[in-house]
């Protein structure tokens, strides 16, 4: 491997982890988040099961087969625990080396923050935040970020294209609206999987995008020292581009980490296939169970809800619907727990923990050694 001139930021805090007033306002927001959250699944229980006996329902889950109930579980675990994977080799790519449980922290935090708040923004900027606050520079955190989120598009577009070719006939029989609801919510994970590729590949598109930035924020004055501005940008983007070369010359690990996002995905849409078995139901593949939850996930992705909570139970109702039969609301109730609420617990937990423990020093202590 290839040696680099790659400087590092000096060690010192990012400001983000040093001023109380932003850590309260960042609070309160993740709470009327959290709120809101609990107001839209309660909201969406009560439409889905008005008209259905609970007890029939717990009468049904109570039959469940533990062991792919486990299964299940397993899979969104092993989901989880490939995306923290993907993290490290998009930082190894720039010469960092992160210890699994660091890993794993970052990958929980992303998970939490995704499923409260609408379209899954919060995930990536504390991400993003708890890199910072751990000492890693700005410029390279937005490599390994930059980096996870090509190789994540990339998944979301392979798998939903190859899920819409196999089921169409059967989506349109269903209902054929909701394929408009997918082109569009494909053509969204499209252009931002193109923008990125454009901002990673292209030193011009993130030097424009960045100054076109600073020059609007003057002309309404809410940047007042443009030189200033302009200073730090062109030594952010300084080691941005360093930190790009190195990526180029690491395309083993970029390769290893776009296979790893698309498997990562498909322990995602196993769950649905595992519930299916939890209730002792045959007739279907796991193809099918995989085509039509990659087809689902594309869908419900351009509703600006935390977690899709909503438009991905009552998307699960309705195309999972002819599989499940009179299992659909239990079967729902269950895999949503199993891929959703049950993980958002867990990862708060963690997340937690993240968020209180003392900062760790990624600068000096995790250099990745070169030959």
């Amino acid at each position: 491997m290839e040696t680099s001139s790659y400087k590092e930021r000096p060690d010192t805090e990012p400001e983000a982890a040093e001023e109380p007033a932003k850590k309260k306002g960042s609070a309160k927001k993740y709470v009327l988040s959290g709120a809101f959250l609990a107001v839209l699944m309660a909201v969406t229980f009560y439409i889905i099961f008005r008209d259905t006996s609970i007890d029939e329902v717990w009468s049904l889950l109570k039959t469940v087969r533990l062991p792919f109930v486990y299964a299940g579980m397993l899979s969104i675990l092993a989901y989880i625990s490939v995306q923290a994977f993907i993290i490290g080799m998009a930082a190894a790519c720039i010469h960092i080396k992160l210890k699994p449980w660091e890993m794993l922290q970052y990958s929980f935090a992303g998970f939490f923050y995704s499923g409260v708040t609408p379209s899954s923004t919060g995930g990536q900027p504390m991400q993003v935040y708890h890199m910072c606050r751990d000492r890693l520079s700005a410029s390279k955190t937005t490599l390994v970020m930059f980096v996870t989120n090509i190789t994540y598009q990339f998944a979301v577009v392979l798998i939903g294209v190859i899920a819409f070719c196999f089921k169409l006939n059967y989506i349109a029989s269903i209902h054929g609206g909701i394929i408009a609801v997918f082109i569009i919510g494909l053509s969204i994970n499209l252009g931002m999987l193109l923008f990125l590729a454009g901002v990673l590949f292209s030193e011009n598109t993130l030097k424009k995008a960045l100054r076109g930035i600073v020059s609007f924020l003057c002309r309404i004055r809410i940047i007042k020292k443009p030189e200033k501005a302009l200073r730090i940008i062109n030594k952010y983007l300084e080691e941005f581009e360093e930190g790009v070369k190195l990526i180029k010359a690491n395309r083993g690990r970029f390769l290893i980490t776009l296979l790893a996002s698309i498997l990562q995905f498909l322990f995602y849409h196993a769950v649905p296939y595992f519930v299916y078995k939890a209730f002792g139901l045959t007739g279907y593949t796991f193809i099918d169970f995989l085509s039509i939850s990659a087809f689902l996930y594309v869908a419900v992705s351009m509703f600006p809800l935390p977690g899709a909570v909503g438009a991905a139970e009552s998307g699960f109702v309705l195309l999972f619907g002819p599989l499940f039969g009179k299992m659909i609301l239990p079967a729902m109730l269950l895999s949503r727990f199993i891929s959703y609420y049950t993980m958002l617990l867990l990862s708060g937990v963690i997340s937690a923990f993240a968020q209180l423990r003392k900062p760790y020093n990624l600068t000096k202590e995790h250099k990745l050694k070169v030959k």
